[in-house]
């Protein structure tokens, strides 16, 4: 590039010495000092206007005479070639000083959306850390709730039902030994006997509220049979339960939470749905286990559902779910329904 510029600089002096007038000078140099400035060097146009300055300077008493023109208006042709040699070089340098300040700021600008893109990387790692921590406190809370519904269920079964049973058999040893007695009597210890039955049955069925035993006993799909059972017996609505067989046997902890999700699903289901028929589904897709709960009610508006963000029952179901690295769908249409879809990995099962 400087050796274009050089070789046009001796070209355009030769003109220069040809032409009257500086007229080389004053168009042509211009071209070497906007050429100079392709050169990364700062440096390079200076050089390049001074060369053709001192090119002019030296072409000035050497050019051709105009005749009939004042010997002032050709040296005032000549200075005002010099201007035109400069003139680039000003342009030149106030383009590369825009060019600097326009990088600085850019610099800047990407420092500070660097900074601000740090100071939001940072927010959102500590936001996802107290996620995080949140839902292993609620995972904790589940599991501790969880516990301990297991050990007063246990305590009301092998306790409280435990003694009452004591209580009925002294009642009846009592009926025994008194033999016959005044109507009111028999009457009255007659019904003891049947209130204390009636109570070890609420105790009972307390006990298996809180925790059945069978989810521990005999599994889940035993468990969701017992509680589709007891659902049907209770609120008159037809169940159906399809299940395919499962080669890992789930946890304790996440049996109870596919458990307590069923479970809420059927108490919505019996409280809003009016449904006529429930089913459960179990089976196993894409490395997990799917627990879908289906009925043919009334259905709700799915957009103003989400809009809403459920209610505690959802928020429930679907932090217990993620305790277990799983989580809960639901879907529903006015009038066709609802269902309910959960899914927990594999990887929370054990063999």
């Amino acid at each position: 590039m400087v050796g274009a510029a050089c070789l046009l600089a001796c070209l355009f002096f030769v003109l220069d010495l040809l032409l009257p007038l500086g007229v080389a000078s004053a168009v042509l140099y211009c071209a070497v000092v906007f050429l100079s400035a392709a050169s990364q060097h700062r440096w390079v146009p200076i050089a390049a206007a001074m060369l053709c300055s001192l090119l002019t300077i030296i072409a000035a008493p050497f050019s051709p005479r105009v005749p009939g023109l004042p010997s002032w208006f050709e040296w005032g042709n000549h200075l005002f070639s010099l201007f035109g040699i400069w003139a680039p070089v000003m342009f030149i340098y106030q383009r590369r000083r825009t060019e600097l300040l326009l990088t600085e700021v850019n610099e800047r600008l990407e420092q500070g959306v660097e900074a601000r893109t740090a100071d939001l990387h940072a927010s959102q790692l500590a936001l996802q850390r107290s996620e995080e921590q949140l839902h292993t406190l609620t995972g904790r809370i589940l599991t501790a709730q969880e516990e301990e519904r297991r050990r007063i269920a246990q305590d009301l079964h092998d306790d409280v039902n435990q003694r009452l049973a004591l209580l009925m058999l002294d009642l009846q040893e009592v009926d025994r030994q008194i033999g016959p007695a005044p109507g009111d009597a028999q009457a009255g210890l007659h019904s003891a006997l049947k209130g204390l039955e009636e109570l070890s049955d609420d105790v009972r069925f307390m006990a298996y509220r809180f925790h059945p035993s069978i989810l521990d006993d005999l599994g889940l799909k035993a468990a969701l049979q017992r509680l589709l059972d007891d659902f049907s017996s209770r609120t008159g609505v037809k169940t159906l339960f399809v299940h395919q067989p499962i080669d890992h046997q789930l946890d304790k902890t996440t049996s109870t939470a596919l458990y307590r999700v069923v479970q809420e699903s059927l108490s919505n289901i019996a409280r809003h749905a009016k449904a006529a028929r429930v089913e459960v589904e179990v089976t196993v897709e894409d490395e997990g286990v799917v627990v879908v709960v289906r009925d043919d009610g009334r259905g709700f508006d799915q957009l103003a559902f989400d809009r809403a963000e459920g209610g505690l029952g959802l928020l429930n179901m679907r932090e217990r779910l993620l305790a277990v690295h799983g989580f809960c769908e639901v879907e529903s249409h006015p009038g066709r329904g609802t269902t309910v879809s959960m899914y927990v990995p594999l990887a929370r099962v054990a063999t």
